[in-house]
């Protein structure tokens, strides 16, 4: 299951590098909370949904992930993966990552190409975030 999990971390840095290129996105004017996949996050003022959501059950496993951008290539991707079935949070474990709080929530923090990532779990589901800008973390994760 390991290998399934580093597999569907990896799509989900390479889609968010795309999600950048998107056309035709309806940016908003005021913050969204949303739900995705059972979990509430809220989207900052600015941002706007990028493309359809991915569905990685092709890798076996039931991960989604959706993408928001803003005018100025700022970037948010949400991973879900709701069958973590009771795996740990050093599953979502990546080299150099530092163990910290986001709003409360435990998990590994780490830069990756200009981009910082925050791995946690959330009832019973792994959730990754990619943002680049490290203070929308606390915006995003409720």
């Amino acid at each position: 299951m390991k290998v399934k999990v580093i597999l569907l971390i990896i799509l989900a840095f390479l889609f968010l590098g795309m999600a950048s290129a998107a056309e035709n996105v309806d940016y908003s004017n005021e913050t969204k909370n949303i739900t995705f996949e059972g979990v509430n996050f809220t989207i900052p003022v600015g941002f706007g949904e990028s493309k359809d959501n991915e569905d990685f059950n092709d890798l076996g496993s039931n991960g989604q992930t959706c993408f928001y951008v803003n005018e100025f290539n700022g970037e948010i991707v949400i991973t879900v993966i709701s069958d973590w079935m009771g795996m740990s949070l050093n599953e979502l474990y990546k080299d150099g990552a530092i163990k910290s709080k986001v709003n409360g929530h435990e998990g590994w923090n780490y830069t990756e190409d200009d981009l910082h990532y925050f791995g946690y779990v959330h009832d019973d589901k792994g959730i990754l975030i990619g943002v680049t800008n490290e203070t929308r973390l606390y915006e995003i994760i409720l």
